[in-house]
């Protein structure tokens, strides 16, 4: 991919930042493989580890279902923006809970939640973990906290697998949730 220097033309150094770019767009844009390859090459070209291309190459990672990649990305992500709990924490949580590490999905979800704690994201997501430590009770209780417009969304299967796209072992916590929460 790297092109020969000519002389007196300088090579592009900042290819990774036009990949970067454009493999967000084409993960917004639903193009999730393609956008996967930009963030890929664009990390290559980088050389160094640098936040903001793992943390977007592990939402694509994540969105491609190589949920192992994408925990192995996030974390890196968060070790060095660590003093700045931002959601991406959150998707962090969410990934972490797909694979089974209630415990680590937990510490972040708790620490995204002292300084998100209205949040709906964050309550639903806190509620889904509760469901993994097989509190349905708890977490049917703190699911029922959001106001009836905001826990609506939370019930569309199209809107937690397309739009917000969290992943399988979440969604199917959710379910437990909103079936408790109806039955009440």
């Amino acid at each position: 991919m790297e092109e020969p220097e000519k002389f007196g033309v300088p090579r592009c150094k900042d290819l990774y930042l036009l990949l970067l770019n454009r493999g967000s767009l084409r993960m917004n844009n639903n193009m999730i493989k393609e956008s996967l390859a930009d963030l890929e090459l664009s990390d290559k070209l980088r050389g160094a580890p640098d936040a903001l291309i793992l943390s977007n190459r592990a939402r694509a990672r994540e969105l491609n279902g190589l949920y192992r990649e994408s925990d192995s990305d996030y974390s890196v992500a968060i070790s060095m923006t660590s003093n700045d709990v931002t959601p991406l924490w959150l998707r962090s949580a969410l990934v972490k809970y797909q694979l089974g590490d209630l415990k680590g999905a937990l510490e972040l979800a708790k620490r995204v939640e002292v300084k998100f704690p209205d949040e709906p994201e964050v309550v639903v997501t806190m509620a889904t973990l509760m469901v993994g430590r097989g509190d349905v009770t708890g977490a049917r209780q703190k699911f029922l906290t959001l106001t009836d417009r905001q826990r609506e969304k939370y019930t569309d299967k199209e809107y937690l697998e397309k739009k917000i796209a969290w992943p399988p072992r979440v969604v199917d916590a959710l379910t437990t949730i909103t079936e408790a929460a109806r039955t009440e």
